[in-house]
């Protein structure tokens, strides 16, 4: 695999700082393949030191791979305009583009920065999840800047291959790296994922660990125990 790209996952469209408009949601689309395709190839122990310093041995043999990115598209100002995002990704995903599209409010957003928001994951047919992720343009979180906005959303999940693994990876590194915190940890959630993020107080960036039962069990073999 190759080594880190950069800090987080990005779309240019995003550098704006507002919500795509509907003229533009294939230009987006392409971004968010690109940028999949390109952090599906990275080095996990590499970016992990990039983002942190550090990449303790414990903690990165443990990591298995990618499982998603997300990226943040900008702040919107109306649920409709995340509506017709989520339209046109269903439109996607009936011409055989995407074979999953979920979306939810952000449960983070809220919390960590006083303003609601929406997440939706994007499943490829090849086996890749795309996130994308909004913040209501409001509240506390319009006094950070743009491109803070950007890194704190837009981030890669490292899959790990056990649920247990996730909170002894959010533990080891929040133990010996100062400038680490866990903001968001969920366990055994209703498909099974195990998960938690972690934000880098000095660079403001996001990274999260999961654990996808679901997808374990989808690769076990016939007749196999799962």
């Amino acid at each position: 695999m190759t080594a880190a790209l950069g800090s987080h996952p990005s779309a240019h469209r995003g550098e704006a700082g507002t919500f795509p408009s509907d003229t533009e949601f294939p230009v987006v689309w392409r971004e968010l393949l690109a940028e999949s395709a390109a952090w599906n190839q990275v080095d996990c122990a590499s970016y992990l030191r990039s983002w942190c310093g550090e990449a303790p041995e414990d903690v990165a043999a443990r990591f298995a791979g990618v499982n998603h990115i997300g990226v943040y598209l900008g702040d919107y100002a109306s649920d409709e305009e995340v509506f017709r995002w989520h339209a046109y990704l269903e439109g996607l995903k009936r011409a055989g583009e995407l074979s999953g599209v979920e979306m939810g409010p952000s449960y983070i957003s809220p919390r960590q920065y006083g303003t609601p928001g929406w997440w939706l994951s994007l499943s490829l047919p090849d086996g890749r999840v795309i996130e994308t992720f909004t913040c209501r343009h409001f509240g506390p979180w319009l006094s950070k800047p743009v491109s803070e906005r950007r890194r704190l959303m837009s981030h890669v999940a490292l899959e790990v291959a056990a649920a247990a693994d996730v909170r002894a990876v959010l533990d080891g590194l929040e133990r010996d790296i100062e400038h680490l915190e866990t903001i968001a940890y969920t366990e055994a959630d209703e498909v099974g994922h195990t998960y938690g993020h972690l934000r880098n107080n000095t660079t403001r960036t996001v990274l999260e660990v999961v654990y996808d039962a679901a997808k374990k069990e989808s690769s076990a073999a016939p007749g196999e125990a799962r």
